[in-house]
C-alpha cells in the first residue's frame, strides 16, 4: 500500500483533527499525530488487515530547540505481510519551567512489546514518561542519576559518586577523566 493509500485510511477511521502529514521535506515523509490520538491509532495500526503493523523497528526522541523547545517521539513502523512502513512523530511541549511534569505519553508496549525497552531508552536520554509502561525505571544509567543526557540543556555533574565526570582535552581531542 502506497503511503498515501494509508493516510487515506488513516483519516477514514481516525478523523483528521491531529493529524499532519508531512512529505516536503528531506528523508522519509511522517504523520504528526497528538499524544491523545497515539494509543488508539497504535491499535488500529497494528490490527487493521489493511495495515497489519506487526513490527516497532524502532522508538526514539529528539530534542528541538529551535522557536518551540519540544520533544519529539518517533516511531518507525512496518508491516511485514504488506511489506510497506510508517513514521510516525508525537511533538510534546518542554516547557521551561518543570518539564518532567509535561513531558508524558501513553506507552505502546502493550501493542508492541519491544517497545518496552525502547521506552525506558528514550525516558532515559531525553526524560519522557510512558504512562503504561510495566517496567519503567532506567535502562541505560544507574537509577539516582540526575538529568536526561541527551536534552540538549543537560549539563553533567562534574562528580558522579565521588567519581569525576571531568575529561581531559589534549589538542582537542577527549582521551580519559582527569585524576
Amino acid at each position: 500500500m502506497q503511503k498515501q493509500a494509508i493516510l487515506e485510511r488513516i483519516k477514514r477511521i481516525i478523523g483528521e483533527a491531529d493529524l499532519q502529514w508531512i512529505d516536503d521535506q528531506p528523508g522519509d515523509p511522517y504523520l504528526i499525530v497528538g499524544k491523545e490520538k497515539l494509543l488508539r491509532l497504535a491499535i488500529y495500526l497494528k490490527g487493521d488487515p489493511h495495515l497489519s503493523f506487526d513490527t516497532l523497528l524502532c522508538l526514539s526522541g529528539v530534542h528541538n530547540m529551535g522557536d518551540e523547545d519540544e520533544i519529539e517521539v518517533v516511531y518507525h513502523l512496518y508491516s511485514l505481510r504488506h511489506r510497506h512502513q510508517l513514521t510516525l512523530k508525537v511533538i510534546l511541549e518542554r516547557p521551561a519551567f518543570f518539564p518532567h511534569f509535561y513531558l508524558k505519553i501513553d506507552s505502546i508496549s502493550e501493542i508492541w512489546p519491544a517497545a518496552g525497552w525502547m521506552e525506558r531508552e528514550t525516558y532515559d536520554m531525553f526524560g519522557v514518561h510512558f504512562v503504561g509502561n510495566k517496567d519503567f525505571r532506567r535502562l541505560l544509567l544507574p537509577p539516582d542519576w540526575e538529568g536526561h543526557p541527551l536534552q540538549k540543556d543537560y549539563r553533567e555533574s562534574p562528580v558522579y559518586r565521588d567519581i569525576t565526570t571531568t575529561r581531559e582535552e589534549i589538542d582537542g581531542i577527549v582521551v580519559g577523566f582527569q585524576e
